[in-house]
């Protein structure tokens, strides 16, 4: 298991991204993962905040999947809102299936490193409160994230390109 917290000096603004990687062989460009996490937070109008992102295996998510929500299989990402009175700024937890980007990619005529990117913003906007399991909220939720990504893509796209191999 590979794991790094966030470097950067702090400003008034808290700032802080936690990723672990627990997949082998860790295939994952952490500095790549943080900008694009940055600029998708940004873009929602977030400042400040702390998020925990875990990259993991098919078998990883699967107990996840299993432990929590009762389905006996492996799914693209789960999000975990933690926030507390402690920390406002605690968004919470995104577990992603690597394994599952790679898998689904040519499903959806992507690379698999944009399907990655599109599966954080999927978390991060579960975080911030969007739900995807009614038809209507699935829709303004497919929406968000498609915005977000096109944009990300427009100003990033030697960025997503590098976040793994």
């Amino acid at each position: 298991m590979i794991q790094t917290k966030d470097k950067r000096p702090k400003t008034k603004d808290l700032i802080d991204i936690e990723i672990t990687c627990r997949q082998h062989p860790a295939q994952i460009n952490f500095k790549n993962i943080r900008i694009i996490l940055r600029e998708v937070l940004q873009l929602l109008g977030l400042k400040s905040f702390c998020i925990s992102v875990v990259f993991c295996d098919n078998k990883f998510i699967s107990k996840l999947n299993r432990k929590f929500f009762k389905k006996s299989r492996a799914t693209d990402v789960i999000s975990f809102p933690l926030q507390d009175d402690t920390v406002p700024q605690y968004l919470g937890e995104i577990v992603i299936s690597a394994e599952q980007a790679k898998k689904m990619c040519d499903s959806y005529g992507k690379k698999w490193q944009e399907e990655l990117t599109l599966y954080l913003i999927h978390g991060i906007l579960h975080l911030v409160g969007y739900n995807d399991i009614k038809k209507k909220e699935r829709a303004v939720m497919e929406r968000k994230q498609e915005e977000i990504l096109s944009k990300i893509l427009k100003k990033r796209k030697k960025i997503v390109d590098n976040i793994g191999n």
